[in-house]
């Protein structure tokens, strides 16, 4: 067995006593960052919840794919259906737009759990580069804990691969909001209209696209 992937498993799981975290709400997408964070979470804790937000900027189709990623790891999970457009601030698409949906997710969390619950999502050390503005949210309201020990994206994928989660070969994946040009106001329907044509395109056997709107 690889010892480097070994090696990488422990420094993860080691990062929740290290940390004394004790009660893991993970913020779960089924994607392969939050993947391995559940994944990691369910066999260090006890406590550990899985919270997948249902919000207009992320298609039916990935919130089906979420709950039935969640079911193997045989933990509770929740469900939070919520609206990011009541936010003025995000609905406007301005430059940190991330930075207001983190803060709607993490309120959201907050809202429907006791206080000694931390709240952990996927940001990994591949992302810290560039314009970030949503690692700000994270910084002040959870812990990212693939960015607190190091692990970067290729690191990651192998991890899933060794730990036999399907998800490790699956592209990465950004919300629909990501698809409008900033400035650029959000609404409900503009949403609904890409996530139509992309389910389309994903029926017709593509797997890796984003369609923009300008």
């Amino acid at each position: 067995m690889d010892k480097d992937i070994e090696d990488l498993w422990k420094d993860l799981l080691d990062w929740y006593s290290n940390e004394e975290i004790s009660k893991a709400a993970v913020a779960f997408s089924g994607g392969k960052d939050s993947t391995i964070v559940l994944d990691s979470a369910s066999e260090a804790l006890e406590d550990v919840i899985a919270v997948i937000i249902d919000a207009e900027v992320y298609p039916d189709s990935e919130i089906q794919r979420a709950e039935k990623a969640v079911k193997p790891f045989d933990v509770p999970y929740k469900i939070i259906k919520t609206t990011k457009l009541n936010d003025q601030n995000f609905k406007n698409n301005p430059a940190d737009r991330c930075y207001h949906c983190k803060e709607m997710l993490f309120s959201s969390i907050k809202d429907e759990l006791e206080d000694d619950w931390t709240i952990l999502e996927g940001t990994n050390a591949s992302e810290v580069h560039g314009h970030r503005p949503g690692l700000k949210a994270v910084k002040s309201h959870g812990r990212a804990p693939l960015l607190e020990v190091g692990l970067e994206e290729e690191e990651i994928r192998k991890l899933l691969q060794w730990r036999g989660r399907e998800v490790w070969d699956r592209p990465s994946y950004a919300c629909l909001a990501s698809r409008f040009p900033e400035g650029s106001v959000l609404t409900e329907e503009k949403l609904k209209k890409v996530e139509k044509i992309e389910d389309e395109l994903y029926e017709m056997g593509i797997t890796q696209l984003r369609v923009r709107d300008f």
